[in-house]
């Protein structure tokens, strides 16, 4: 227990400065595809960890979801193999500097940072989709009622057998999360961006759990 400092309750979940500090919403960004691909990026100091999560609107077929960090630079993305169209919309949560509320809450840390208000919107409500083992990575096919974000990963892969002069080749087609709502259910699996066209033949199962929240209080 920290010497000083507070302790915040959150969905059961104990966060005391200074020795740990809660992840706090950053920014939500909703961006529409083109060609059925969206892209997008904030700048936040390589210095501050963060997260990200993310969704899209419902489509036909599953819509891989990414993220990536480069140095000051947060980036996500979403594709379709069908180039349906869509929108992303993004969540990054992040350890960082909070504005000064006008009223209420201010707590700062032991360096005179301030890192919670009574505006942070705290990152909560976190589940784990699918069960690691068999049941998780590739296999995992859930919806849920109301509007989830996952946070974007490979969940193995496809094995993919096509002929090149009459000699089989087989590739290893990623497959990686896909999070669709429809404005009142989210399905949350697995899916690829790769147009390869041929015969399944196998697969690699990563077997990891989908990590996912709950959007209602970041929307």
């Amino acid at each position: 227990m920290s010497k000083f400092g507070a302790f915040i309750n959150v969905n059961g979940n104990p966060f005391v400065t200074p020795d740990s500090t809660p992840f706090c919403l950053y920014r939500k960004v909703v961006i529409n595809s083109s060609g059925g691909v969206a892209s997008g990026s904030v700048t936040l100091s390589s210095s501050f960890p963060a997260i990200v999560f993310c969704k899209t609107s419902y489509t036909q077929f599953p819509t891989v979801v990414g993220a990536s960090r480069n140095g000051d630079s947060i980036g996500f993305s979403s594709g379709n193999r069908n180039k349906e169209e869509h929108s992303l919309s993004a969540y990054i949560f992040a350890i960082f500097p909070q504005s000064l509320p006008k009223w209420g809450l201010a707590i700062w840390d032991e360096k005179g940072q301030l890192v919670l208000t009574n505006e942070s919107k705290v990152l909560s409500d976190i589940l784990t989709i699918g069960t690691p083992g068999n049941d998780g990575g590739i296999n995992i096919d859930q919806t849920l009622n109301g509007s989830y974000a996952v946070c974007p990963g490979d969940l193995g892969a496809l094995l993919v057998q096509y002929y090149v002069q009459g000699q089989p080749q087989i590739v290893a087609v990623t497959a990686s999360t896909c999070c669709r709502y429809n404005g009142s259910t989210t399905r949350i699996n697995a899916g690829t961006t790769s147009n390869d066209t041929g015969s399944i033949v196998g697969n690699i199962n990563n077997g990891n759990g989908i990590i996912s929240i709950k959007t209602d209080n970041y929307d």
